[in-house]
């Protein structure tokens, strides 16, 4: 019951999800960088290789090019609702990349 609380928290009352094909640089603590700009990942959030099998954060390879689901929240950084990775690029890795702005 207390993670559901959490979850309320984080809901903001716009519910209105965007979705983008776009290329995920790099990653690093709790988020992805696509841009230049961090976007949030939660645990509730649903992360696919690109055989569609489900995954976590550590295990998402970048660069790849991906569709992004994703909702603004006010001041703060928008959080992943959905990662589908489509196509690894070029040396793409599970491990952090060093720099990472977020």
């Amino acid at each position: 019951m207390q993670a559901f609380a959490v979850c309320l928290a984080e809901t903001p009352e716009d519910q209105t999800i965007l979705s983008e094909t776009v290329t995920i640089k790099s990653k690093g603590d709790g988020g992805i960088i696509i841009a230049g700009r961090r976007y949030a990942v939660m645990e509730s959030t649903t992360i696919l290789d690109v055989s569609g099998k489900e995954i976590t954060l550590c295990d998402l390879r970048v660069p790849s090019e991906a569709v992004v689901e994703y909702r603004l929240r006010k001041d703060q950084d928008p959080v992943c609702v959905k990662i589908e990775n489509k196509r690894l690029l070029e040396g793409a890795t599970s491990l952090v990349i060093v720099g990472d702005p977020g």
